[in-house]
């Protein structure tokens, strides 16, 4: 029978054993992760769909070579994430961007305090459908599929943060809701010069103005309601562009025979507004055409340039000789 005192003697070396062994492993988990000669060699991004579940965790960190000395190892990170845990760092659901050179027991940390990767995706003014749809698709960090494509002019162009795991058609329909929002709060506010009798309408000029120019949009806005006004053809290139490309990039300049192409949408064979918006029109663009400028002006013209200053005039032959002073030819040659 063993005595009281060897039992005290033999447990207390029991207890100082186990202790050691805890201190001892968890010395050389510090050690082995520890060292960023071991980490990966550029920035990677981590997604945790389920962070309580330890093995899945690993799986994770392992596939994703957050250390080379353990990547075979698949008890040792176990063990890393554990005594993490221990500590209070725990791995949180989202996506995480790793930075090179970190060894996995500061990845642990990161994933247990830093919030998840936030990511941007922008929508430019006067992108067409399609161009917004192409960006969408291309952007990597984007889930699912579209499930289903907008109408033309019902994206709102900005820039949209989002996180894992947002799709391809959350943006989608974040975009239409602040489009719908924007354009409704705005019609009830509009200048008596808009004359126009809905928002699609509203929509549809400011999407050819955005296409037209970066600058003087109220005038240019007016100039046209002035045409719509007196039953004139729009004659806006932009809308030539879309009716022959449908809003993908147009790969040349527009010719004189272009312009007689016969389609719903091209405003120099049909007159009024098209049938709908031929792209994504921004803030400004749809505030200049419900406050537009008065004026008398029938006519506009630039060297091409977006950022270039328009040339007015009331009449055609005024018109004619702009084009003449500005390209310097006769007049004679201009139609």
């Amino acid at each position: 029978m063993i005595e009281k005192g060897t039992r005290r003697c033999l447990g207390g070396f029991a207890i100082g054993f186990l202790v050691g062994a805890a201190l001892v492993a968890s010395y050389g988990i510090y050690c082995v992760t520890k060292n960023s000669d071991y980490s990966p060699p550029e920035d990677c991004y981590l997604i945790l769909d389920d962070p309580s579940n330890i093995s899945a965790v690993s799986k994770v960190f392992i596939e994703n070579n957050i250390s080379s000395r353990v990547r075979n190892s698949f008890f040792l990170t176990k063990a890393v994430i554990k005594f993490g845990r221990l500590l209070g760092y725990r791995p949180k659901f989202g996506e995480y961007e790793i930075p090179s050179k970190v060894s996995l027991w500061d990845a642990v940390k990161i994933l247990s305090k830093k919030n998840s990767v936030l990511h941007k995706i922008c929508i430019p003014e006067g992108f067409s459908v399609h161009r917004t749809l192409e960006r969408i698709n291309n952007n990597k960090f984007l889930r699912g599929e579209i499930t289903e494509i907008p109408e033309e002019g019902s994206l709102m162009p900005d820039t949209y943060c989002f996180r894992y795991p947002t799709t391809k058609q959350d943006i989608i329909d974040l975009a239409q809701k602040a489009m719908s929002d924007f354009l409704k709060k705005e019609w009830e506010n509009k200048s008596k010069n808009c004359f126009l009798k809905t928002p699609q309408e509203v929509l549809t000029l400011a999407s050819i103005i955005e296409r037209e120019s970066n600058i003087e949009l109220d005038t240019i806005a007016g100039m046209y309601l002035n045409r719509l006004k007196i039953d004139m053809k729009l004659q806006a290139d932009p809308t030539t562009i879309y009716a022959m490309v449908k809003g993908k990039k147009f790969p040349r300049d527009l010719t004189y025979q272009d312009l007689k192409y016969d389609h719903p949408y091209n405003t120099y064979v049909h007159k009024g507004l098209p049938p709908g918006p031929i792209s994504n029109p921004g803030r400004k663009s749809i505030l200049a055409v419900l406050h537009p400028k008065k004026s008398e002006w029938l006519y506009l013209y630039y060297d091409g340039r977006r950022m270039s200053k328009p040339v007015y005039s009331k009449t055609y032959q005024e018109h004619r000789k702009n084009i003449a002073r500005i390209k310097k030819v006769n007049i004679l040659k201009v139609k």
